[in-house]
């Protein structure tokens, strides 16, 4: 996991300052340098800045762990509650199985999201690191599309998908399509904003009109797609 790494830094920095302390004390040089012989590995007794720096790195690993173990566990509450669904059955198990194999790697992944999006929920990352665990072991799934969904108690409903083997997915067409829409939109109604006579105006809001109807088709695309999973996995639509 890359989040254990910053745990040598922290001994080093205990040992600096255990060192700096015996020097002061003792008011010599060969008091220091016992410490550091000792930290080196010199001394068969080993002095107290080494056993400091010891302790910080036992201690940082232990919370890494436990926060590791967390994770992990509260992944597999979601996977076994109500909460969790999925268009192919097979996912919960299978994810299970990932999960008591790869417990680091989901750490790290539930980590990566909350590092890389300020703000996110612990609930919401965990999500998002288990449609990446399907991702990431695609070839242990069905080679259909996968459909995952979750309701977060922070966050509300979301549907997740998850490409076929063959690397398609109606849900992300669906987005990118919706993506692209808004861009166009956006890029009409600028136009339309800058047009310079009543001639340039006109076609522009022709433009803007045409993209918008664009815009809104894709979106309740995207809407019928979210309803049709919404109501095959099971969980009322919204009203």
């Amino acid at each position: 996991m890359t989040t254990i790494s910053p745990t040598s830094n922290v001994a080093l920095e205990i040992l600096r300052r255990s060192t700096a302390e015996a020097e002061e004390k003792a008011g010599s040089a060969d008091s220091a340098n016992n410490i550091l012989r000792a930290a080196n590995g010199v001394s068969a007794e080993p002095g107290r800045a080494t056993k400091q720096a010891q302790g910080a790195i036992n201690n940082s690993m232990l919370e890494l762990k436990a926060r590791a173990d967390a994770f992990v566990g509260t992944a597999l509450e979601l996977l076994n509650s109500d909460r969790f669904k999925s268009s192919d059955p097979n996912v919960k198990a299978v994810l299970k199985e990932i999960l008591n194999e790869q417990g680091e790697i989901f750490a790290g992944r539930v980590e990566a999201e909350l590092l890389n999006n300020p703000g996110l929920r612990d609930e919401e990352a965990i999500a998002n690191a288990l449609t990446a665990t399907v991702r990431g072991n695609r070839s242990r799934f069905a080679e259909t599309e996968i459909v995952l969904g979750y309701k977060l108690k922070t966050a509300g409903d979301q549907l997740h998908y998850v490409a076929d083997a063959e690397g398609y997915s109606s849900g992300q067409f669906l987005a990118d399509a919706q993506n692209e829409a808004r861009i166009g939109l956006d890029i009409a109604q600028k136009a339309r904003a800058n047009a310079k006579d009543d001639a340039a105006l006109a076609a522009a809001l022709k433009a803007e009109e045409e993209a918008e109807r664009i815009y809104r088709r894709t979106q309740q695309s995207v809407s019928d797609w979210n309803g049709y999973w919404t109501k095959k996995i099971g969980w009322p639509e919204a009203r």
